[in-house]
């Protein structure tokens, strides 16, 4: 009944009612009363209508109105029971019906995969047989391999891979150690000096000048040793295997058309992705925009309006990459694959492969979590591969002013075991590091609810990144043009014309010389290694592409490996203040070995660019 207020149903069952049941003592009363409570028979009483009347205060209530009597406390655990077991018994059904999916969803992902690969594949190879489809057929065989692999037993590709090396292995023990260390450490210097001496001269350089680019590695080896802190613990069988890796990642990416038509198809999507950025740049500020007097001229004009948004879409598009796990499955496996060639350290081996694609700073938060534990060796080396590379977002930048992207993107990758022989060169490993022989698995903090939360923050940080690219160039400039200015004033009464760029240019003259710079070309190439060394990257770019056209094509070629790298005086304050983020308790090392690693990124792009000078 109403009596004046709303009428409520008798069955709604309040859940403050059945908590309060649930915490009073058990009933001692059967179970007899509470079935019979809610037995079909019981339902022609009128408590069961929704108008009906009736002394029942509803299927919990005794009509006393007393709900902590033991009759109401049994129904409500009863009914709690009952919504559970037809909850359960939904779910089993559901269970029950998609089991075979269930027990089998990645298996059926993966071939969903291959037949969408494999039904996209087929048909552009067919429509296409008379074009170039190497790069497609890579991309194809790549994506089949990984599937195949996990779903091989484990060791069915390692096990023989193992055995045969494992075979070679026993048959050089049986050899005496002397004649194995005399060939070892003989094959990589035989095969660059005949690799520059045997080729004919060429567009891409003379007999002579590859043989200065093969002078110039010597040199700069024993320039390494001479400033190593141990001589005697120097691993020469790290520094031999890593120079030989490098002479051959050269001849397969530059010499090697196969390796060359691979890594131009990766530098042609690079130009391309910034076309994608100019889509969202042009929706923001328009397809021009005009200059104080009115006339409109294009965006390529302006640094921070062409370059910038390819930034941070890149930025984005890393971050949802890591948000996928790709990122850090691609860095681990490169890792695994270099441990075993060159016997460093997990956490070594991970820095040096992520320095190229994410930069110095992304590769040392990948292995934050074991900066505290590491070694002095191990610091200077993850510093020295961030020092010896550039990054993804920079790469993207410094095409923007007409770089070389593929000379760019190959001298990346060579700088991955060139960093590792020049640091354990300068500060060998005396000690044993907790992550010896073992790829550990690169960190990442951030856990995103989903892609777009990934995309979101990736743009965040691109634009934190773009912020600070243009406050470091403003600065940066502005005091070159400060200190020319201060020159040339104190000069002119000499009579003599003086800058920066010219002081450097007869500073770095015997090292543009060494790595096999044509002698006509020598001074330009050594202004603007000088401008990368003394300011950044960019300005150096911004400088030499003006005259990049008028020079050899091995000047341009060298040119852009000497300068491909984070190793200026700038980049050593934003390593400082990373690792002290991410280790304020190894300050003292950090700040000590900073210096010694910058500089060892450096010369490990000139021996980049020697070894590119050979092979080319």
């Amino acid at each position: 009944m109403s009596n004046g207020h709303p009428q409520q149903n008798p069955y709604a069952v309040d859940d403050e009612k059945l908590d309060y049941i649930e915490s009073q003592p058990p009933s001692d009363v059967g179970e007899d009363f509470a079935e019979d409570q809610y037995s079909d028979d019981n339902h022609s009483d009128p408590a069961y209508h929704k108008n009906g009347s009736s002394n029942h205060g509803g299927v919990f209530d005794n009509g006393s109105g007393d709900f902590n009597s033991p009759v109401n406390k049994t129904s409500a655990q009863k009914a709690r029971n009952n919504n559970a077991s037809r909850a359960s018994s939904i779910v089993e059904s559901y269970h029950g019906r998609f089991s075979f999916y269930h027990n089998n969803k990645t298996n059926i992902h993966h071939l969903l995969a291959f037949l969408i690969c494999t039904g996209l594949f087929i048909p552009a190879v067919v429509i296409h047989k008379e074009g170039n489809v190497l790069v497609l057929s890579l991309l194809y065989a790549a994506i089949v391999w990984w599937l195949l692999v996990r779903h091989l037993p484990k060791g069915t590709i390692t096990g023989p891979v193992g055995a045969v090396w494992n075979g070679g292995a026993n048959m050089l023990s049986r050899l005496p150690v002397w004649l194995v260390r005399a060939v070892g450490y003989g094959i990589p210097p035989l095969a660059l000096i005949l690799t520059a001496a045997l080729r004919p001269n060429d567009s891409h350089g003379t007999r002579g000048q590859r043989l200065i680019s093969c002078l110039g590695l010597v040199v700069f080896l024993c320039i390494t040793v001479l400033c190593s802190k141990n001589r005697k613990a120097i691993s020469w069988k790290i520094v031999w295997t890593g120079i030989f890796m490098q002479y051959i990642l050269g001849l397969l990416i530059i010499r090697w058309t196969v390796g060359y038509d691979v890594f131009q198809f990766i530098s042609q999507q690079a130009e391309n992705f910034l076309g994608y950025a100019s889509e969202g740049r042009e929706f923001i500020f328009g397809p021009n925009y005009l200059n104080y007097e009115g006339r409109q001229i294009p965006f390529e004009g302006s640094f921070a309006i062409s370059v910038l948004p390819a930034i941070i879409l890149f930025a984005a598009v890393i971050q949802c990459l890591y948000f996928y796990n790709i990122v850090q499955s691609v860095v681990a496996g490169m890792a695994r694959i270099v441990i075993h060639i060159i016997d460093i350290s997990g956490v070594e081996c991970v820095a040096a492969c992520a320095a190229p694609f994410v930069g110095m700073s992304e590769a040392s938060m990948l292995v934050g979590p074991f900066v505290s534990q590491m070694t002095e060796a191990e610091l200077h080396q993850v510093l020295t591969s961030g020092f010896a590379t550039i990054s993804g977002s920079v790469f993207l930048g410094l095409l923007t002013f007409g770089a070389d992207a593929t000379a760019l993107l190959t001298c990346c990758m060579m700088s991955v075991p060139c960093a590792i022989v020049i640091s354990k060169i300068r500060f060998p490993e005396e000690e044993v590091p907790l992550t010896k022989g073992t790829a550990v698995a690169p960190a990442y903090k951030d856990r995103e609810s989903n892609a777009i939360h990934a995309i979101s923050n990736g743009a965040i940080f691109g634009i934190k990144l773009c912020i600070v690219i243009i406050a470091v160039l403003l600065a940066i400039i502005s005091l070159l043009g400060l200190a020319n200015g201060f020159l040339g004033w104190i000069f002119h009464f000499y009579g003599v014309d003086i800058s920066i760029q010219k002081i450097a240019s007869w500073v770095l003259y015997p090292l543009a010389w060494l790595i096999g710079i044509p002698s006509q070309d020598l001074m330009p190439s050594a202004e603007a290694m000088g401008i990368k060394f003394i300011l950044n990257e960019f300005a150096a770019f911004a400088s030499f592409t003006k005259i990049q056209d008028t020079l050899h094509p091995r000047t341009k070629l060298l040119t852009t490996y000497a300068m491909a790298s984070f190793a200026n005086v700038g980049s050593i304050g934003t390593q400082i203040s990373l690792f002290l983020t991410l280790a304020p308790d190894r300050a003292d090392a950090i700040a000590r070995l900073s210096f010694s690693a910058c500089l060892s990124g450096a010369v490990s792009t000139l021996i980049s660019a020697c070894i590119a000078g050979i092979v080319s």
